[in-house]
């Protein structure tokens, strides 16, 4: 009989079981937690070819990745609303398709500012896949597992910010910064694609958005004093970090390193130090509490800071490690302390300190580039290394009274 002895003929079953439910939800978080982050910051291994191609400053040539980040922080509050409102399905495919396109246009921008207003034009649609993906995670995965599919989209975040880098950075290294936008936004297409073709149907409906009262909320979240300290250290922590990586990529491309967007993003390997990072900085924050937690972890960052000022590449690579060892255990253990600490409306104290954290990341790209356009690399790692300062003083000082405080969800 035909096909009996090799493979099935056309029109006959497969012995190979289509994907299950749980499996397509799976990757189909996975991948939207990649695409969302895929972009953000991937123009930093090639900004020293922006600064070169537009003929402006470092500080100008870095205002590509401040426009997203800011746009990220302005719609970051409100990104939950929306999801509230029409549906987890629909705005996480709205928002990988809203990322998509602006990214393919940036690779056809023939100015400097037209870069710019597309960069602004991604980071628009990223908090809403944010926001509905996790909140996705947490309505369709049973109550015991919600937490292992929260660690899948976080997991996936970090990777697609490392992998974005790389693209960018080898995609330029074969062609040029026009390429590696092609490139990104080819990327993206097919996280929105698999995600439109694996993504089951939400089982929770679109509700209210209670857009009014999570604004009316607002104001007594930054009149609290020690949610106010949170939301400063979480500007601090991304304003520190995305400092670092900003400007280390002018600082390696020039003499005596002279390297190439290839070769710098391959630095952004210590950023998976973050995956690594989820299964032990929870047990660690829950031992020390949030308050010593980041004390050391800003500690560890200082060291890290303080290795960029070497020579030997292997120590300035070793201080990203350190740096970026520092900023994800200051994440998670301010996170936590935010939401222990907001005595009302945890999810509006959620979005502002969203809002801090990545208008943070915003200036940290583009203010320290006038220091380093005058004083180089050093006034760059000085003004990190102030704003770890920051947030060693303020978790020693504000946060001791936050001590015993009594929280209540609502």
């Amino acid at each position: 009989m035909p096909g009996s002895r090799g493979g099935p003929t056309a029109g006959e079953p497969t012995n190979e079981p289509p994907m299950t439910l749980s499996q397509r939800r799976t990757l189909a978080l996975v991948v939207t937690g990649f695409g969302a982050m895929l972009n953000l910051y991937a123009p930093q291994p090639v900004l020293p070819l922006l600064r070169d191609a537009f003929g402006v400053s470092a500080a100008v040539a870095a205002t590509t990745v401040t426009a997203t980040a800011l746009a990220v922080a302005l719609v970051g509050p409100f990104a939950g609303a929306a999801s509230d409102a029409w549906g987890r399905r629909p705005v996480i495919l709205v928002a990988l398709a809203g990322v998509a396109l602006p990214t393919l246009l940036c690779a056809f921008a023939d100015s400097i500012s037209m870069l710019i207003v597309l960069r602004f034009a991604q980071g628009l649609f990223i908090p809403a896949a944010f926001a509905a993906a996790l909140a996705y995670a947490s309505e369709e995965w049973p109550p015991g597992q919600r937490g292992r599919a929260t660690t899948y989209y976080i997991s996936s975040n970090i990777v697609g910010g490392f992998i974005g880098r790389v693209i960018g950075g080898v995609a330029a290294e074969f062609g040029d910064w026009h390429m590696a936008f092609l490139v990104l936004g080819a990327a993206n297409v097919v996280c929105a694609v698999v995600v439109a073709l694996t993504l089951p149907a939400s089982r929770q409906s679109a509700t209210d958005t209670r857009l009014g009262r999570a604004i009316a909320q607002m104001p007594r979240h930054l009149a609290d004093p020690m949610l106010l300290s949170a939301f400063v250290v979480g500007f601090c922590i991304l304003f520190a970090m995305v400092t670092a990586f900003t400007y280390v990529n002018f600082h390696l491309a020039e003499p005596p390193w002279s390297l190439g967007p290839g070769a710098l993003s391959w630095l952004f390997c210590s950023y998976l130090v973050g995956v690594i990072l989820l299964a032990v900085s929870g047990r660690l924050i829950d031992t020390l509490g949030p308050r010593i937690a980041v004390m050391i972890a800003a500690g560890i960052a200082v060291i890290g800071g303080l290795c960029l000022l070497a020579t030997p590449l292997w120590v300035i690579a070793l201080g990203l490690v350190l740096l970026c060892l520092g900023t994800f255990v200051c994440q998670s253990a301010t996170t936590r302390f935010v939401g222990a600490n907001a005595v009302e409306g945890r999810s509006a104290a959620a979005g502002l300190y969203l809002a801090f954290y990545y208008g943070g990341g915003a200036l940290g790209a583009v203010l320290p580039g006038f220091a380093f356009q005058r004083w180089g690399w050093t006034s760059s790692v000085a003004i990190m290394l102030c704003a770890e300062f920051l947030i060693i003083t303020i978790a020693a000082i504000a946060w001791r009274r936050a001590e015993g405080r009594p929280a209540v969800a609502t």
